[in-house]
């Protein structure tokens, strides 16, 4: 009975463990998304996120007690406490979620011109990574959604921001961080460079952007479509408007 009352308790324990590194390893992530989006600003954007949290339950106990002081009732003011404790955070969380996916969809727009600066440069005799480095010099961040990870990434590799890490792992780890396809393609194009000593990385970026290009008109076309939909919305709410305004008179002269 002890040995089983033992494992048991054990298992417990390693359940707990389980749940608790998910959420660990959940909350690392939404950080790192937090980084990715905001970049130096990052810090106050994750300590907002943390406040939220906190805050959460004290705006689902002050619900509740405004709908027990109004009488109510306990289930539905109970309801509504839940409601509102979990409506924050996925808010927040949702939000987190579109705004990094809003960021990876301009940083594919931004791509093209990336290869093709770079492309310029290797073709006058420039190495891969001085070129890299001169084209994120002249990238402008409230142009350019990829300048805040190029420079990010060459502060990487220089030790501007304390660490030295080799050029590759920084190209590496921009692609981790972005976790794009299309960045990905471009950073295997460059280590395959740097690696085994290709010539040709010039050609290949300039069809990558070709390339690239061509999926950044698709993309264009994506979000026209996309916000002629909406358009739709407001139109058809002006029309339902009118028509209220239209037939209450009528209505109005009909019930009297």
């Amino acid at each position: 009975m002890r040995d089983r009352g033992l494992r048991a308790l054990k298992t417990r324990k390693g359940r707990t463990g389980g749940i608790v590194g998910i959420v660990k390893e959940y909350d690392e992530k939404m950080r790192e998304r937090l980084v990715f989006i905001y970049g130096d600003r990052s810090e106050k954007k994750i300590k907002e996120r943390k406040n939220l949290f906190a805050v959460t339950p004290l705006i689902a106990a002050a619900v509740l007690a405004v709908l027990l002081v109004l009488r109510q009732g306990v289930g539905m003011a109970a309801a509504a406490a839940v409601i509102v404790l979990a409506a924050i955070p996925f808010a927040q969380e949702y939000s987190i979620l579109d705004k990094a996916k809003k960021k990876k969809l301009k940083m594919r727009l931004c791509l093209s011109n990336l290869m093709e600066r770079m492309a310029v440069l290797l073709d006058a005799g420039i190495s891969v990574w001085s070129a890299f480095v001169a084209v994120g010099e002249v990238m402008d961040p409230r142009k350019d959604a990829l300048a805040g990870e190029v420079r990010r990434t060459i502060a990487g590799f220089s030790g501007q921001n304390g660490y030295f890490y080799s050029p590759e792992e920084a190209l590496e780890d921009m692609a981790e961080r972005c976790s794009d396809t299309s960045i990905s393609t471009f950073v295997s194009l460059v280590l395959q460079n740097s690696r085994k000593g290709g010539h040709d990385v010039a050609a290949m970026l300039r069809m990558a952007a070709v390339n690239q290009r061509a999926e950044r008109k698709a993309i264009v076309k994506q979000m026209a479509d996309e916000a002629a939909t909406l358009m739709v919305i407001p139109s058809v709410m002006i029309l339902g408007a009118v028509l209220v305004l239209i037939a209450a008179p009528a209505v109005i002269q009909f019930l009297l």
